[in-house]
């Protein structure tokens, strides 16, 4: 069986510092990776697993991060405005990376469930005939358009005139189905943010029988969004990973199936996906 190397995860910090480690420096790795995006991705932060981590190549790898500590809800404009990557893009300060990964689109979503639900003072009836029913489709295209710029600015950043990184692939993913459940992120024990989905779907009286299927249509719709990027997008690439890893049962409050949480896959679940 073929070697695979786990890869060193830093951030800037490191690779800045006067002496880095050989762990955070280009020169000791045959791949050198930028990434950035939400909390499938960050860093030291709640939940501890990402999906970086998960990740295995055929020689050594180093995956220079911008996703920082915190990141648990972060929009794709965020994304795109962060200073780590517009540096790590840029001509006076980037450099040529082998490859570039981004995560980025699924916080919007359920960020934006509440907006895009319809009150239910509005529906014709509290259960509705399908999923789309409950959405307001203005409101769902207008995020998935919105996202989609997100990452058009990241590849125009790209694509400068004398960008060092000009053409380098970018691989994004799509985000496997989550369950609406009352599972916030915790730490040690205790739930500090979410859950997400399930409190706007209780908030707009959705009934809990229509939980996973609204669920499912708005991440197919998200889905949908980004992989018409693949063939729009100039070495743009969308890896779709639905129906990877095994989902939560409704009605779970803490760790179920491959999932941690209402949104994070625990590692397991990353490992899959990876």
């Amino acid at each position: 069986m073929a070697k695979k190397f786990k890869p060193d995860v830093v951030t800037w910090d490191l690779v800045d510092a006067n002496e880095p480690p050989p762990w955070a420096d280009r020169t000791f790795h045959k791949l050198n990776f930028l990434s950035e995006g939400d909390s499938w991705f960050t860093m030291a932060g709640i939940p501890t697993s990402n999906l970086l981590f998960q990740m295995r190549f055929p020689v050594s790898t180093m995956i220079v991060n911008c996703a920082m500590p915190g990141d648990t809800i972060k929009h794709m404009s965020q994304i795109a405005n962060n200073q780590g990557l517009l540096r790590g893009l840029s001509e006076q300060n980037g450099e040529r990376w082998d490859l570039i990964l981004l995560s980025g689109g699924g916080n919007d979503l359920i960020d934006a469930a509440g907006s895009i639900l319809i009150d239910p003072s509005r529906r014709s009836a509290i259960k509705m005939p399908s999923p789309k029913d409950y959405c307001d489709q203005n409101e769902l295209d207008g995020l998935i358009t919105r996202i989609q710029k997100g990452y058009r600015r990241i590849v125009d950043l790209r694509d400068k005139p004398n960008a060092p990184s000009k053409d380098v692939p970018i691989v994004v993913h799509t985000y496997d189905f989550p369950t609406p459940n009352d599972s916030p992120a915790r730490f040690f024990g205790v739930g500090l943010l979410g859950p997400w989905l399930y409190k706007a779907f209780t908030s707009e009286q959705i009934p809990e029988q229509d939980w996973v299927a609204l669920s499912d249509f708005l991440f197919k719709r998200l889905a949908k969004g980004l992989l018409a990027l693949d063939g729009q997008l100039p070495n743009f690439h969308v890896v779709d990973t639905r129906g990877t890893i095994k989902r939560a049962k409704i009605g779970s409050r803490g760790e179920s199936g491959d999932w941690l949480n209402e949104i994070h896959p625990n590692s397991r679940g990353y490992a899959k996906l990876a």
